[in-house]
């Protein structure tokens, strides 16, 4: 507990800019996307033909003619905002191991009267924390611009959209928890999250584009598209299960090498 309360503290200012950004963004953006698309319907369907027989809404798992209903626009952004919550995830996860040893503090943080196990788990609540945060202000803020701009949609499909943001947030912190434990003298986590993150954007849209879901399965931007959210109501169950079982193999494989990992002292 006293790690965990040392870490939020230390993290406090890095969440709250991150629950900010993403609830103001999609706050400002969500109108702003709403009037573009109302305005391009009553001008005429050019606009809608145009980007609908194009490959760009396959790459984002959606049709243009789920765009155009209540919650289309709604999770067209989050389907953006996602890679933001997918960088934060990472960023946040490879870090919290990494500083200590560029800031040379491992020596110090392991001759205190803590066990390794303690030490991990601390850490990992505090992402976990961090990133239910975001993603709490992310739903809320969701939710106060629909009910402003876009009401009458329907509340369980706006959930499940707006969770998955959170989903793909902590999916990282996980991988970032184990990238973070493997590889602790990383003097570049944000370069590394966000490459991470392009990649596996790059593998999902690929997966559209082609109409592979077995490529899908290696990147979890793919296991939360909207057209199923639309159509089943519900996630993937395929996906949904994968997606569990990888974030134990993340979690327990960091523990495993946290557990046994050597640590240079400093003579």
């Amino acid at each position: 507990m006293v790690i965990f309360k040392y870490e939020m503290k230390n993290y406090r200012k890095y969440i709250l800019v991150w629950a900010a950004a993403l609830a103001v963004c999609i706050f400002s953006m969500t109108p702003v996307y709403y009037s573009m698309m109302n305005s391009a319907g009553a001008g005429g369907n050019a606009l809608f033909e145009t980007l609908g027989s194009s490959d760009f809404f396959q790459t984002v798992g959606m049709s243009m003619d789920y765009l155009t209903t209540p919650l289309g626009i709604y999770s067209f952004l989050t389907s953006f905002f996602a890679l933001a919550a997918g960088i934060f995830g990472m960023h946040f996860g490879i870090s919290i191991h990494t500083r200590e040893f560029s800031g040379k503090t491992s020596e110090y943080l392991y001759t205190k009267p803590h066990t390794r196990g303690e030490i991990f788990r601390a850490k990992a609540w505090t992402v976990f924390c961090g990133t239910l945060i975001v993603g709490l202000a992310y739903l809320l803020s969701s939710l106060l611009t629909l009910l402003l701009f876009q009401p009458g949609f329907d509340w369980w499909e706006f959930f499940l959209i707006s969770l998955s943001l959170f989903f793909v947030a902590l999916i990282f912190a996980a991988m970032g928890l184990l990238a973070g434990v493997w590889f602790s003298n990383n003097r570049n986590p944000l370069l590394t999250a966000g490459l991470a993150i392009f990649t596996e954007y790059c593998i999902t849209s690929f997966s559209r584009v082609v109409g592979n879901r077995a490529i899908g399965f290696l990147s979890p931007f793919s296991f939360f598209g909207a057209a199923e959210i639309s159509r089943n109501h519900f996630y993937e169950m395929s996906y949904v299960v994968w997606y569990f079982v990888l974030l134990a193999v993340c979690l327990l494989a960091a523990y495993r090498i946290f557990l046994k990992k050597d640590i240079p002292f400093r003579s």
